[in-house]
């Protein structure tokens, strides 16, 4: 009777594959910190203030830092999408300015339309469009 020795089970690899692995994870890591290093190096100035065309300040450069402490505060460079994942982490600035967007856009064309506000639109002004959307706009604002 013969007995034969059972393998090990990594000695059927090449003896190249650590040299493989490390060479992948040095080329791999370099692309990342050059990356990282551009990325700082490129990054665009943030200005002391931003004016409008009457020379009224609009918001300055503490401002955008703030906002920014607030996204790193609560992880929000972690989200999956703008328009999604980041209501989990933090403050959902997407649907704050939505809803804001459409209740400005409504109160214009209320104003444009009736010379009104929405609020004072009776509801066949807003079914003709001078509320924009009215009650269902109104509804979905919690």
């Amino acid at each position: 009777m013969t007995t034969t020795k059972a393998k090990a089970p990594f000695s059927s690899l090449s003896p190249w594959w650590r040299t493989g692995v490390l060479i992948a994870m040095i080329v791999g890591f370099s692309v990342l910190i050059g990356m990282t290093v551009s990325a700082y190096q490129v990054a665009p100035p943030i200005p002391d203030q931003v004016v409008d065309l009457n020379g009224a300040t609009i918001f300055t450069g503490d401002d955008i830092r703030t906002g920014q402490a607030v996204f790193l505060k609560y992880g929000l460079m972690e989200n999956g999408t703008i328009w999604g994942h980041g209501a989990y982490l933090g403050p959902d600035f997407s649907a704050e300015y939505l809803h804001t967007l459409g209740v400005d856009a409504s109160a214009a064309l209320a104003q444009q339309s009736y010379g009104k506000t929405p609020e004072a639109l009776v509801p066949a002004e807003r079914a003709r469009g001078g509320g924009a959307g009215g009650e269902s706009a109104q509804r979905e604002s919690l």
